[in-house]
C-alpha cells in the first residue's frame, strides 16, 4: 500500500477536475484498497492521489487516455528534452527557461493577451501539423497534443466534429508550474501499478475490469450542468440510467464505490434519474454534500450558483 504525503495536480487542465475537493472526498474512500478503477478518469486526478496498490484509469476519450499513457512512459528528463526540441522547432516561448518578462518585452503593442501574440504563428503551425497527422496515437502526436494544450486557449482540449483540434492560441506557455505538474505526475504514476484504458463503461470488457476491482470511483459527465461534454448531448438520461444500474450491480457484488455528481442546480434543475435512484436506495446509500463550485470553469460563468454537488457512497 502506498501513502502519499501530498496531493498532486494532473498535467492536464481537465474540466471539473477534483483537485480542490480531494480532501473532502478521500476520507470517504475505503481505508485499504488493492485495485481501484478511476472510471471517467479525465485528467486522472483522483486515481493519482488515492493510496492503493493498483489503479486502472478508464475514459472513453482516446486523446486523453493516450496522452496520459504516453506521458507516463517517459522519464522526466527525456520528456523535457523532447518538449524543448519541439518548442525550439516551432519558435514558441519557454518562460520556465527565460522568464515571462523576457518574452513579454518582445511583444509589440497590446500585451493584455499574455504571450498569445508572441506564440501565435508557431502555435497555428503546430496545430496544423498535428491536425494533418494520419496517425494521432504515436508518441510524437501525443507530445504535439500536449503542447497544443499548454499553449492553447485556457489550456483546454477540444476537437471539432471533424476531429481537428480547434482551440486558438492562449496566453501561457510551458512555465514552471506546468513543468512541476509533469515532474510530479511522472514520479507519482511510476509509484503506482497503473494502467490506462480507453473504453465505454457499458461494454463487457470494461465491465470485467470494473467487477474485478475492490473500489470504483466514478465521476461521470454531469447531466444538468453546461459543460462542453453536454452541449452535443454526449451524456444523456439513458447513459445516466445505465450508470446507475451498474452501481446497483456493484452494491449487489459488495464492491465499494463512490460517485461524484450534481443532483440539483438552483430551483429549476434536478437530476431526476439520480434523485429518484437515490430515493429508492437511500436505505443503503449515504449522500455527502461537497462544498465547492468550479469557479474557473467557463460553463459556470454563464450560470453560477445553486449547484448541489455530492458524493454518494454505500453504507456497507
Amino acid at each position: 500500500m502506498l501513502y502519499f504525503n501530498h496531493n498532486i495536480k494532473s498535467p492536464l487542465n481537465y474540466t471539473g477536475n477534483k483537485f480542490r475537493i480531494l480532501e473532502q472526498i478521500k476520507p470517504h474512500f475505503p481505508k485499504h484498497i488493492d485495485t481501484m478503477v478511476d472510471l471517467f478518469c479525465g485528467g486522472a486526478t483522483v486515481g493519482l492521489n488515492t493510496p492503493c496498490k493498483k489503479v486502472i484509469f478508464i475514459d472513453n476519450n482516446p486523446y486523453v487516455i493516450n496522452l496520459l499513457k504516453t506521458l507516463s512512459e517517459f522519464n522526466f528528463e527525456s520528456l523535457l528534452e523532447h518538449l524543448e526540441k519541439l518548442i525550439e522547432h516551432y519558435q514558441l516561448s519557454y518562460s520556465a527557461q527565460k522568464t515571462y518578462s523576457f518574452y513579454s518585452a518582445k511583444i509589440e503593442g497590446n500585451r493584455n493577451n499574455g504571450l498569445k501574440n508572441y506564440n501565435a504563428n508557431g502555435f497555428y503551425q503546430l496545430r496544423n501539423d498535428y491536425n494533418t497527422l494520419p496517425d494521432k496515437t504515436t508518441e510524437n502526436a501525443n507530445l504535439l497534443l500536449y503542447l497544443l494544450i499548454v499553449y492553447g486557449f485556457n489550456n483546454d482540449i477540444r476537437f471539432s466534429n471533424k476531429l481537428k483540434f480547434n482551440l486558438p492560441a492562449g496566453k501561457t506557455d510551458l512555465n514552471r508550474n506546468n513543468i512541476k505538474k509533469l515532474y510530479e505526475y511522472i514520479n507519482r504514476v511510476k509509484q503506482l501499478d497503473a494502467k490506462f484504458i480507453c473504453g465505454d463503461f457499458r461494454t463487457p470488457s470494461i465491465n470485467d475490469i470494473i467487477f474485478n476491482a475492490d473500489f470504483v470511483y466514478m465521476d461521470p459527465p454531469y447531466l444538468i450542468t453546461d459543460a462542453v461534454y453536454n452541449e452535443s448531448n454526449k451524456w444523456n438520461v439513458n447513459l445516466e440510467i445505465c450508470l446507475l444500474n451498474l452501481i446497483d450491480k456493484l452494491y449487489a457484488n459488495n464492491i465499494k464505490f463512490a460517485l461524484s455528481n450534481v443532483i440539483s442546480k438552483g430551483e429549476q434543475k434536478t437530476n431526476i434519474p439520480l434523485s429518484n435512484w437515490y430515493e429508492r436506495n437511500k436505505q443503503h446509500l449515504e449522500i455527502i454534500d461537497i462544498d465547492y463550485h468550479y469557479r474557473g470553469a467557463y460553463y459556470n460563468k454563464r450560470e453560477r450558483g445553486g449547484e448541489r454537488e455530492i458524493l454518494i457512497i454505500p453504507k456497507y
